[in-house]
């Protein structure tokens, strides 16, 4: 017997949905596990604010509590607190802009170079030209620079598309800079709330990325399983030398009695 699992993590974009549509029977599945145990939903993309996928879930019918929403954007918040920062440029799309803003009015989401104290990135989707120029003009002056996530692409219907760790890649063969502090998967530090709560193994994380998902867990000691329904496919998890434990092809395949009960 194993020590049964007391908390369920989910990945959203490419786990639970894409592009905003459920798989068949997660909804189900996961309205089934949150009967027995707390169930939290983990991103890395902050493209939307934490209030936006509190509506998208509520309308897709999860479950959802007051502290269910993971995000590196509340990490990132807390960072720049603990470092008595005010003058930040923040790169981000308009929506998650007013959130950050709102979080802490008194913070300088917009100084100029010389007044900017931090450059943080989040993942912008809507940018110009000119608001990639005054983000470089920040960064190759050697102003700190963090980013909320280093995913390289983003869960699309078409297909992946750019994200953050992608706009990494432009700076750094740019001006040979690079982010001093990532918040999102795999940093071990997403979990730290939960961690504080549960013991690593009594956390089940279901997520459908190698390189941060599977990551995060195994830096973190937490549980894992892998839905084959999003970004990592099989051919992906051959080339591991350590492979996650439990593959299947999608939630509603996952035996969650088992982990639960400790049999798994």
């Amino acid at each position: 017997m194993k020590n049964p699992v007391k908390a369920v993590v989910f990945d959203l974009d490419g786990t639970l949905y894409l592009s905003g549509r459920p798989y068949p029977g997660a909804v189900e599945t996961v309205n089934r596990v949150a009967k027995r145990v707390p169930v939290y939903y983990l991103s890395n993309n902050t493209s939307k604010s934490p209030v936006f996928y509190e509506n998208r879930l509520k309308v897709m019918g999860l479950p959802l509590a007051d502290d269910s929403i993971i995000s590196a954007l509340y990490l990132s918040l807390d960072a720049i607190h603990e470092r008595k920062i005010k003058n930040v440029f923040f790169f981000a799309n308009p929506e998650v802009y007013e959130w950050f803003a709102a979080q802490d009015p008194s913070l300088n989401l917009r100084p100029s170079v010389e007044e900017t104290e931090l450059v943080l990135v989040a993942y912008h989707n809507s940018f110009d030209y000119r608001e990639l120029c005054e983000l470089s003009f920040r960064v190759q002056r050697g102003i700190p620079f963090w980013v909320t996530h280093t995913d390289f692409v983003c869960p699309d219907e078409r297909g992946p598309v750019p994200d953050i760790g992608s706009f990494m890649a432009l700076l750094k063969t740019a001006y040979g800079v690079e982010p001093e502090m990532s918040f999102g998967k795999p940093n071990p530090a997403m979990l730290s709330g939960l961690l504080k709560l549960y013991r690593p193994e009594e956390i089940l994380f279901v997520g459908d990325r190698l390189y941060t998902d599977f990551e995060l867990a195994k830096r973190s000691g937490c549980r894992f399983v892998l839905p084959l329904c999003g970004e990592s496919k099989m051919a992906d998890v051959e080339k591991l030398d350590v492979k996650p434990e439990f593959i299947v092809n999608n939630v509603s395949e996952i035996d969650f009695n088992a982990f639960l009960e400790g049999k798994k």
